[in-house]
């Protein structure tokens, strides 16, 4: 497996290649991938700067299969909800259903052979995910090297921050952080 980080405009974007490829959150313009065949993305929340090429992405990799929870797909379209306006952008639109597949906390993409899960980090939104795959988590901006996300925005909560980074803390077999902003960093 090799993980390969783009700097993209918005967010931190992420590659695993592996027996399947899975690009993480579309803050990246397309041609900052690589040219590789991607069979899913998956989107951490549904924050603007994680979302802003969502569907670029979709007409890129017409074979992908879109992995977030539901809560997120809900918001796509909402640009309150998804905070695009704070952004300048007042429209958006959805992702066709038919290329998403909801996940929730416990389920895996079966066709990777690393070990591999979703977990639930809420409290920056309230449909944040995680992806841990063997001893690295791809965590979005629920937390960073020197911080963790903001609760302020719509759909954020404080309480539900402070359990999650309980629940990061209690995960002993993470050794590699790769969040949405800044550098992956590596568990003190």
């Amino acid at each position: 497996m090799e993980i390969k980080t783009i700097c993209g405009e918005f967010c931190n974007v992420y590659v695993i290649e592996s027996n399947v490829n899975v690009i993480i959150d579309a803050g990246a313009n397309t041609s900052m991938l690589p040219n590789i065949n991607v069979d899913y993305v998956f989107l951490t929340h549904a924050h603007y700067d994680h979302l802003a090429y969502l569907n670029d992405y979709a007409e890129k990799f017409p074979n992908a299969t879109f992995l977030m929870a539901e809560q997120a797909y809900n918001k796509l379209d909402d640009c309150q909800q998804n905070v695009a306006t704070l952004f300048g952008v007042n429209k958006l639109k959805k992702l066709p259903i038919n290329r998403v597949k909801f996940v929730k906390e416990g389920d895996q993409i079966e066709a990777l052979n690393e070990q591999n899960h979703f977990v639930e980090l809420k409290g920056h939104t309230n449909c944040s995910m995680g992806l841990i795959v063997i001893d690295n988590i791809f965590c979005g901006d629920a937390v960073f090297e020197n911080g963790y996300g903001s609760y302020d925005l719509p759909t954020g909560d404080f309480e539900q921050t402070q359990k999650t980074l309980e629940k990061i803390n209690k995960l002993n077999n993470i050794r590699h952080f790769y969040s949405g902003h800044g550098t992956h960093f590596d568990k003190n």
